[in-house]
């Protein structure tokens, strides 16, 4: 991507539009997620709802579980006001169309998210300031980490808040669950969230009960082979 097409901002049906209110999913689904392993709940999605493998924490250990708050806009002024409506257990979500050279979030953002009772930030470009981040103690995800940002102002007429965006190459509308661990995030839309959860569970007994078969010794090998032999493998 050129410095050139870094700037350009852009344009939708929903720029300029502010959503201040909207549907988040139950404390109980959010719990539930929370001990799921990022992977089984990828599973029980077929796969869908990852988000590209560049978006890493800005530190080892962080993990973190909650609704999104979307903002799709780089202007100051716009995540200024989306930050004030974060609630206790939120996820701030920036999406900055995958910049890597500039940054569009850093410590004062992730001390604006901390005191509303936010949990984390995901943000589809890069970060600064972050020994700041660390010492505010807010799990921040993000592409990249550069000491340069853009030159405020920058883009007020555009771009959204609590609207449908794309983050790191997935669909993320405003309460979608996002679970973000080491492993990377995972986005579960709202309205799927209690189904996902459930299927999530029973992928993860599933698994409990192979790797017990494994540290016990049970697995049956021989049917394995004879499995390998009746589907055309010579095995000598």
């Amino acid at each position: 991507m050129t410095a050139t097409e870094q700037i350009i901002p852009v344009t939708g049906e929903d720029s300029g539009i502010i959503i201040k209110n909207f549907r988040r999913p139950s404390t109980d689904v959010i719990e539930r997620l929370s001990k799921l392993p990022i992977a089984n709940i990828s599973d029980a999605m077929n796969k869908h709802g990852v988000m590209n493998y560049e978006i890493r924490p800005v530190w080892p250990g962080s993990q973190f579980c909650g609704p999104a708050l979307t903002c799709g806009s780089l202007d100051l002024t716009v995540k200024i006001y989306a930050l004030s409506l974060i609630k206790p257990g939120d996820v701030f979500v920036q999406a900055s169309g995958g910049v890597h050279e500039y940054a569009c979030f850093g410590e004062l953002g992730s001390t604006g998210v901390k005191s509303r009772g936010g949990v984390g930030a995901i943000v589809d470009g890069a970060v600064r300031d972050i020994n700041g981040i660390h010492e505010v103690g807010l799990p921040v995800f993000a592409r990249s980490v550069t000491p340069r940002n853009y030159h405020y102002p920058f883009g007020q007429p555009y771009g959204s808040v609590n609207r449908p965006v794309v983050c790191a190459g997935v669909l993320v509308n405003p309460g979608d669950v996002i679970v973000a661990s080491d492993e990377g995030v995972v986005v579960v839309p709202v309205a799927m969230a209690e189904k996902v959860a459930t299927a999530a569970e029973e992928i993860q007994a599933g698994e409990n009960q192979r790797r017990e078969g494994i540290r016990s010794g049970k697995i049956p090998y021989h049917q394995l082979e004879e499995q390998l032999k009746a589907a055309g493998f010579t095995i000598r």
